[in-house]
């Protein structure tokens, strides 16, 4: 019997969990791979809805936990959070017996596994590299797991372009499109299942909204999100489900405004600590609009056919379907972007538009992939350069 590849899989927050998710069952079923789920950051927070409980009520059980203080959302309780994660995985990897660590997208939490792995000579495999934000740390964090990585992973050929201008190699970078349009297409349900599931009313329709602070802005947290909630308060004629943010820098500026918000509304507005993965993806499918600045308005909002407002500048530089309306952060064009979006033929188009990262089936070609792939001696690479 061949001995299957014991593939590190690192997850801190809900929605890297859900990008995860379709690539985890793949890997379940191979025989050549074996994951081995790593959990850290909010999913074991109380106070962020410890998402640790939805992972295992998938029936997964992580095989190593690595806690993170959490204390606060200052630059130093963040850094703080990074060397938790970076001292964690170190003490963990040992005994882990790992051939490869897979890490997500470009969060703090991810940088700092990342480099955990580096010391060991794993080689670390990215999925949803290549993108921009410019209006984020995390667009310098993004690139930065780049260049700590040997395999790359990428949702569009925009984004595989870019991996290939940081140096990387081509025979290492594969366009296999979004892991979300299979958890999009998994989740697709109707309003009334979303209710159900929300224990709440949702009529005559809902936004779900998510606004998380735009950390490379010159206006504060504060200000952020009170020009955005003066634009979300014009609408009367539905339901606001509301999830909190991350554990950013600002994001408790970010939390108190929500709470006064749903505390004026309480007729309207749903304020949820997290969704899940699971719950977020199916409300999402059955929303008037996703509204906001989180990746999710243009990532998934797209995929599911769904229009999205996106919110400033934290998502700049990234692919924007057409059924994406960007704007300010001023009130009245928020309030102008919303109504736009809620219009009944502009809702026609985003259900019609082309299918933007994917048709499907990116978690069976990241296993394919790997599943032929020689991890001893993975993590040596060339730096390719290019005129």
């Amino acid at each position: 019997m061949s001995v299957r590849a014991r593939i590190g899989v690192f997850t801190a927050t809900r929605a890297e969990y859900g990008l995860l998710r379709p690539v985890l069952s793949a890997m379940e079923a191979s025989a050549r791979l074996e994951p081995v789920l790593i959990v850290s950051g909010t999913h074991l927070s109380e106070r962020h809805g410890r998402t640790l409980s939805e992972i295992e009520a998938d029936g997964r059980k992580p095989a190593a936990l690595v806690p993170v203080p959490l204390a606060g959302n200052a630059p130093a309780d963040v850094a703080a959070d990074m060397a938790a994660v970076l001292a964690g995985l170190g003490a963990a990897v040992p005994g882990l017996r790992l051939d490869a660590l897979m890490v997500l997208g470009d969060r703090t939490e991810v940088l700092a596994a990342a480099a955990a792995g580096v010391p060991f000579g794993l080689p670390i495999l990215h999925l949803e590299g290549g993108h921009r934000t410019t209006g984020a740390v995390d667009d310098a964090i993004r690139h930065a797991v780049t260049k700590l990585s040997a395999l790359h992973f990428t949702a569009a050929e925009p984004y595989r372009q870019r991996i290939l201008q940081l140096g990387e190699a081509g025979d290492r970078v594969f366009t296999v499109g979004s892991t979300a349009v299979e958890t999009i297409r998994a989740a697709r349900t109707d309003r009334a299942t979303v209710a159900r599931m929300l224990e709440a009313d949702l009529e005559p329709g809902f936004l779900l909204v998510t606004f998380h602070p735009e950390t490379l802005a010159a206006m504060s947290p504060a200000d952020q999100v009170a020009a955005f909630l003066g634009g979300l308060g014009t609408v009367r004629d539905r339901k606001l489900v509301i999830t909190r943010p991350n554990a950013d820098v600002g994001s408790d500026a970010v939390r108190a405004a929500l709470d006064a918000f749903a505390a004026e509304r309480p007729d309207q507005v749903l304020l949820n600590e997290s969704l899940g993965a699971a719950r977020y993806a199916a409300a999402l499918t059955a929303c008037d609009a996703v509204v906001g600045n989180s990746s999710s308005g243009v990532i998934e909002a797209p995929i599911a056919g769904v229009p999205s407002v996106n919110v400033g500048g934290r998502q700049d530089g990234r692919i924007k379907p057409p059924s994406v309306v960007d704007c300010a952060n001023t009130p009245s064009v928020v309030a102008e972007a919303l109504a736009r979006a809620l219009d009944p033929a502009f809702a026609e188009t985003a259900r019609s538009q082309p299918a933007p990262f994917g048709e499907g089936g990116a978690a069976r070609l990241i296993v394919e992939t790997l599943e032929q792939t020689t991890f001893c001696g993975l993590a040596r690479k060339s730096f390719v350069d290019r005129p």
